[in-house]
C-alpha cells in the first residue's frame, strides 16, 4: 500500500486528476426511465415467436411467456398487488418461476424469492418478516412450506389457455424505476437473515452494463443454474430476457455435476453461463470440446482460487458484489495462466 501512495505522489494534481477521471468514465445512456419488465414487454412484440424460456420438454416462446404473466398480473392486481407491495415466490427452477417473477412485477409489484430447499424455519422467518400477502407457489411444494396467512396460488394449477380472452397488454399500474423490484434475504452481519430491498433503478443499471459489458444479442442462448434465493438468479434472468436472448434451465441433476453440466452446455449450444465459484473450479478442471458455442462463462459468489486453462475455448470473467449494490460490483476478465502466486482478484 505504501508503495502505492509513493507511486502516485509524484503525479502533479493536474495528472492525478486527469487520471482518476479517465479510470472512472464509465457512465453510457440507457432508458432509466423503464422498468425491467416493460423491456420484456417491447421484446415479446418484437419477437412474439422467438424462443424465451426452454426446461425439458418445456418451451415458452415470448408471446407466450407475456401472455401468461399478464393473466397472472391481472389476477394478482385484483388481489391488491401494486407499487412497493412484495409478493413471495417459492418455486422450483422452471418455467413457471420466470411467469411467476415477470407477473409480479407487472402487476407493480416486487417478488420476494424464496428457495424450496430451504429449512421450513428459515422460510418462515422470511414470510414472517417481510409480511407478503399473496404467495406464488406450486402445488407439489406444498407439504414444504410453513403455516403462513398469505393467499396462496398454485402456478402450476393455473389455467393458461381459459375461455377468457388472453391479453396483449398488461395491466395498468402505475410506477417509476424509483418503486421496489426485488428483495432478496442474505445471512446479515448479525447471522439473522437480512432482507435487502432493490429498486427497479438499481436493476436496470445492472442489466444494462450486463449487456455492454457482454455484447448480449438476442442470438445468446443463457442459462439459470442458480438458485431462486441467489441474488445471481436476478442477473441471469433480465439481462437475457430484454435483449431478447434465451433462458435455458438444466434439472438439479445435471447441474450437481461437472460432467454432465458440461456435456449439457455443449449438446444446448449454449454461449452463456454463470457457475457459482465452487462449481466454475470443478468446470474449469475438466477437458473441454474445442467447437463448443459458449463464449463466457461467469463466476461469483466467493474467492476464486484457480485459473483457467490455457487451452479453455471461452472467456473466464469472475465477478464480485454485495446483493446491497444489485448483485455486481466489480467484474475481471481471468486471463489464462496454468501456475500463479496470486489468486484471481475479485
Amino acid at each position: 500500500m505504501n508503495d502505492a501512495r509513493h507511486s502516485t505522489a509524484v503525479l502533479s494534481e493536474a495528472e492525478r486528476h486527469r487520471l482518476l477521471a479517465e479510470v472512472n468514465t464509465t457512465q453510457f445512456a440507457y432508458p432509466k426511465d423503464r422498468c425491467v419488465h416493460q423491456l420484456v414487454e417491447l421484446q415479446a412484440k418484437r419477437t412474439p415467436d422467438a424462443l424465451a424460456v426452454a426446461f425439458q420438454d418445456q418451451c415458452l416462446t415470448y408471446h407466450e411467456l407475456n401472455s401468461r404473466a399478464n393473466r397472472l398480473a391481472c389476477h394478482l392486481r385484483a388481489l391488491g398487488v401494486g407499487p412497493e407491495v412484495l409478493v413471495g415466490i417459492c418455486v422450483e427452477r422452471s418455467p413457471e418461476m420466470i411467469v411467476g417473477i415477470l407477473g409480479i412485477l407487472k402487476a407493480g409489484g416486487a417478488y420476494l424469492p424464496l428457495d424450496p430447499s430451504y429449512p421450513t424455519e428459515r422460510l418462515a422467518f422470511m414470510l414472517h418478516d417481510a409480511a407478503v400477502p399473496v404467495l406464488l407457489t406450486q402445488q407439489r411444494l406444498a407439504g414444504r412450506l410453513p403455516r403462513q396467512r398469505a393467499e396462496t396460488i398454485h402456478l402450476d394449477s393455473l389455467c393458461w389457455k381459459g375461455t377468457a380472452p388472453e391479453r396483449d397488454d398488461p395491466p395498468a399500474a402505475h410506477m417509476t424505476s424509483k418503486n421496489l423490484a426485488y428483495v432478496i434475504y442474505t445471512s446479515g452481519s448479525t447471522g439473522a437473515p437480512k432482507g435487502v430491498q432493490i429498486e427497479h433503478q438499481g436493476l436496470l443499471n445492472l442489466v444494462f452494463w450486463h449487456r455492454r459489458a457482454f455484447a448480449v444479442t438476442s442470438m445468446d442462448r443463457a442459462t439459470q443454474l442458480a438458485s431462486p434465493g441467489f441474488d445471481a438468479a436476478v442477473w441471469e434472468v433480465w439481462p437475457y430476457l430484454t435483449a431478447g436472448a434465451s433462458l435455458h434451465i438444466p434439472d438439479d441433476e445435471t447441474r450437481a455435476s461437472p460432467e454432465r453440466l458440461r456435456d449439457w452446455l455443449a449438446a444446448q449450444a449454449i454461449t452463456m453461463c454463470f457457475l457459482p465459484t465452487p462449481l466454475a473450479e470443478r468446470a474449469l478442471s475438466l477437458s473441454w470440446p474445442r467447437d463448443l458455442a459458449l463464449r463466457m462463462l461467469l463466476t461469483g459468489g466467493d474467492q476464486l482460487r484457480v485459473y483457467p486453462s490455457q487451452s479453455l475455448p471461452f472467456v473466464v470473467v469472475n465477478n464480485y458484489g454485495p446483493t446491497e449494490n444489485s448483485v455486481v460490483t466489480t467484474s475481471c476478465t481471468v486471463p489464462p495462466r496454468e501456475q500463479a502466486a496470486t489468486l484471481p482478484p475479485i
